[in-house]
């Protein structure tokens, strides 16, 4: 009887051994699998694709991680979409991929390709903007770039204003003008009108220093009223050393309620540069025409360099109120019209 309880016992003890291996040899198959998989993705994240070439590629916001990965195996970067998708899914990568427009090497790596669109370097133009140069020239700019944002470049920088200071007393025609400082920009090929604004709208914001800002205030003059005489002075003065006489003069002349005079100011009412403007061309009925109005014009006249709002910044009224453009574009400054007109029948001859 003894016996036959011990050997009942054991059957079941047999079974639930049986039971524990068979799990544990399940686990080990399924984490071998795992690894093997993980092994699998992670050799062939590095595995580049035959072709090598450049493609084009847009990724729009609304994308999904299929989307991006059938594009990229079928304009050849990767080899792969779906083990584009299975790597991405393992490391987490795949929520981190920014939209725009990229050009990418044809065979390169799943890995490489994630990295490259996760860090969002996209196909970017670099464009210069001279100093002096107005919203239409920008736009003219842009477009030469080939970039789709300069086409209504124009009519957006007209009316798109978020910086408080760059309204005068005056509302500006073209509220943009002279605050889309001069340099080099990086500008994405994917930006619209606004976002191009945006990018050029913060340079200057962030040129315009406390320190600026600062000695501005000290000068009794606003934000506005500064940067519409730098961009005088920019579009007046050929070299630099220039620069802080002619802004004194304009200076001067404002202190004693005198016309500015300023042929860049007309030249920017008609829309066009004409190498010597006429009689006629001073009597323009426009508020930029700074020979029948006294006072600043209402705005800017183009995009000022930071010398030109340093000299601004560092002159003072001083005791010339008239100058002439030598044949080297060096000027001679003079304190009475006499003195004036005999310096510009020196340079230019009795006919002038």
């Amino acid at each position: 009887m003894l016996e036959e309880k011990k050997t009942e016992k054991s059957e079941p003890l047999q079974g639930e051994k049986q039971l524990r291996t068979k799990i544990a040899l399940s686990l080990g198959l399924g984490l071998l699998c795992v690894v093997l998989l993980g092994a699998g993705v992670y050799f062939y994240s590095f595995d580049h694709g035959n072709l090598h070439g450049k493609a084009h590629i847009q990724i729009a916001q609304a994308a999904t991680g299929h989307d991006i990965a059938d594009q990229l195996e079928k304009k050849g970067v990767i080899r792969s979409a779906a083990l584009f998708n299975v790597y991405a899914r393992l490391t987490g990568e795949g929520n981190k991929l920014q939209s725009g427009n990229y050009t990418l090497d044809q065979g390169i790596t799943v890995k490489q390709a994630l990295s490259e669109l996760k860090h969002g370097k996209t196909d970017a133009v670099m464009v210069t903007v001279p100093e002096g140069y107005t919203v239409h020239q920008i736009a003219g700019l842009l477009q030469q770039a080939g970039l789709p944002g300069g086409e209504d470049f124009e009519d957006v920088a007209s009316t798109y204003g978020p910086l408080k200071y760059q309204y005068g007393p005056i509302a500006s025609p073209v509220k943009g003008e002279g605050f889309l400082f001069a340099d080099t920009y990086s500008i994405p090929v994917e930006y619209s009108a606004k976002q191009i604004c945006d990018l050029m709208y913060k340079h200057t914001d962030e040129m315009l220093t406390p320190s600026i800002r600062k000695r501005a205030e000290a000068k009794h003059m606003t934000l506005h009223s500064l940067v519409t005489l730098a961009s005088m002075v920019e579009r007046e003065a050929r070299f630099k050393e220039d620069q802080v006489p002619i802004a004194s003069v304009m200076l001067k002349r404002l202190q004693v309620g005198m016309p500015l005079q300023i042929d860049a100011t007309i030249q920017y009412a008609l829309g066009e540069q004409k190498e010597e403007l006429t009689i006629q061309d001073t009597k323009l009925d426009s508020p930029y025409n700074t020979y029948t109005h006294t006072g600043l014009p209402p705005g800017p006249i183009g995009s000022p360099g930071i010398d030109a709002i340093e000299a601004v910044l560092s002159a003072q009224p001083g005791e010339y109120l008239y100058y002439v453009a030598q044949a080297d574009g060096h000027h001679v400054f003079t304190k009475t019209y006499e003195e004036h007109q005999t310096e510009t029948e020196n340079i230019y001859g009795s006919s002038s």
